[in-house]
């Protein structure tokens, strides 16, 4: 169940990037779509949100000028110690530094 749940996100992430390279003003490098630098204030206010209330998030981290963004999509949890950890799936997390971030969404 899990996993058709999961082949389906990616696909409709595939979907949705392919209509946004279409369709969007945004920048695209490498067919990776580049979403607009959120102030701090907004990725701290977002991040609190997708650990409170346990979203399904679309992280995005700054990369040199030339060279696509880093997306990863999961569920933001926190440690005893407060660090930020994406769960991707039961083996795969990433450690996430709000400082190093570029954007974060909700998936739907």
């Amino acid at each position: 169940m899990q996993n058709s749940i999961a082949k389906r996100v990616t696909l409709s992430d595939r979907v949705a990037t392919l209509s946004q390279e279409l369709f969007s003003p945004l920048p695209v490098i490498d067919g990776q779509v580049v979403y607009a630098q959120m102030p701090d204030f907004q990725l701290t206010l977002f991040i609190q949100q997708a650990l409170d209330r346990h979203y399904l998030v679309r992280l995005q981290f700054k990369a040199a000028p030339d060279v696509a963004p880093t997306t990863v999509i999961g569920q933001l949890k926190e440690d005893a110690a407060g660090h930020l950890m994406l769960k991707q799936n039961k083996q795969l997390a990433t450690i996430v530094t709000p400082a190093l971030l570029r954007s974060i969404q909700r998936v739907k």
